[in-house]
């Protein structure tokens, strides 16, 4: 019996990634701090074919939660063969203009929350027999290139990016592979936190990506154990140009074409 933990699954990437996922896994473990949103998931997901759905309550930035869902997946499913920590938030805004409950927020729930579940599930996923088990974290290009007004969001995808790396080298030879999704803007609710004034989505409004598509290439880093995906492409060789020739990155990224005041 296979088991796959989707994080951030009531909604967005989250939602695409799990009903994707349906055919190839016996139980599908939705987490979210929506109960409604993650129910809706499920009953997509039965009606494409799933086979067994449990959503579990988990608020990523409290550790007692984290360690209750552990405990509730080693006890009723013994194992894990695929985690998808998806899920994310974000707060456009300068560092002056941010307060420490907003930067505690996205700090605890894109890195430190996703690090805290990876550990907490590991054992389930280490030395499997016969197919190996998947990790992927879905960060962002804004791990690769970081813009003004996504100070806090950068650090958290940044470390995100560097989480993955250095657990990839760990899990080498633990039948684990670890995979990273560096997703540039999609066409998903978390623009509605992140910039409610809608001026950063207007101002890469030509980079849009579906997050159907993300979802699919997601599917497709796991079957071909592909080590991280950039998307869109554009963005992809712009994060190249970036670690070449940062002072030139630094200002296509801080014009007024991207950072709209």
């Amino acid at each position: 019996m296979k088991t796959a933990v989707i994080t951030g699954a009531g909604s967005g990437l989250g939602r695409q990634i799990a009903i994707l996922n349906c055919p190839y896994y016996d139980n599908l473990v939705f987490l979210g701090r929506n109960s409604d949103r993650l129910k809706q998931t499920a009953q997509d997901c039965f009606k494409c074919g799933a086979r067994q759905v449990f959503t579990l309550s988990c608020d990523l930035t409290q550790e007692a939660q984290i360690e209750a869902t552990g405990r509730w997946i080693r006890s009723h499913l013994g194992s894990v063969d695929l985690l998808v920590n998806n899920a994310g938030l974000g707060y456009f805004k300068t560092l002056l203009n941010q307060d420490f409950s907003e930067i505690d927020r996205t700090l605890s729930t894109d890195l430190a929350g996703t690090i805290k579940l990876t550990r907490a599930l590991l054992p389930l996923m280490v030395d499997h027999v016969g197919e190996a088990a998947d990790i992927v974290n879905v960060a962002s290009i804004a791990g690769k290139v970081a813009t003004a007004k996504t100070t806090t969001y950068a650090a958290a995808k940044f470390g995100l990016v560097g989480f993955s790396n250095a657990l990839r080298l760990e899990l080498k030879r633990r039948n684990v592979r670890v995979h990273t999704i560096n997703p540039g803007p999609m066409d998903t609710n978390f623009f509605n936190i992140a910039d409610p004034s809608g001026k950063y989505l207007k101002g890469v409004q030509n980079f849009v990506i579906s997050s159907d598509r993300v979802a699919w290439l997601t599917r497709r880093a796991i079957e071909q154990n592909l080590r991280e995906v950039n998307v869109p492409k554009v963005m992809a060789l712009g994060a190249v140009f970036y670690q070449i020739f940062p002072r030139l990155g630094d200002g296509l990224v801080n014009s007024p074409i991207i950072n709209r005041k």
